[in-house]
């Protein structure tokens, strides 16, 4: 799971903003904030092009991608909240707990 911080991510967009042609160059990459641009070098989602600048590799628009697209959504939908959230607390009613069927057993024929 890729997880980017309120600083990475504006890093990264700047970086993913550009047309496939264009690089940053030093001046441009000397006005944001080091520390997410250093990170972005370290984890491999840009490259520093001798000549040319800074660009956005494969790898930081495959994080880019998986950051803007990963789903939140339940698979099952109906199950209750997590058990960090008591309802009575909100003057709801708690979820009625499934009932739970023992076997028996039972004697030879």
């Amino acid at each position: 799971m890729t997880r980017l911080s309120n600083r990475q991510f504006p890093m990264l967009e700047a970086l993913c903003s550009q047309r496939d042609t264009e690089h940053m160059t030093i001046e441009q990459a000397q006005r944001f904030d080091q520390r997410p641009f250093r990170s972005m070098l370290i984890r491999g989602w840009c490259v520093y092009k001798r000549g040319k600048g800074f660009h956005v590799t494969q790898a930081g628009l495959d994080a880019m991608n998986e950051f803007r697209n990963t789903t939140i959504t339940r698979k099952n939908p109906s199950l209750p909240l997590t058990r960090y959230f008591d309802p009575t607390a909100y003057g709801l009613a708690a979820p009625k707990k499934p009932a739970v069927y023992a076997m028996q057993k039972r004697g030879a024929a």
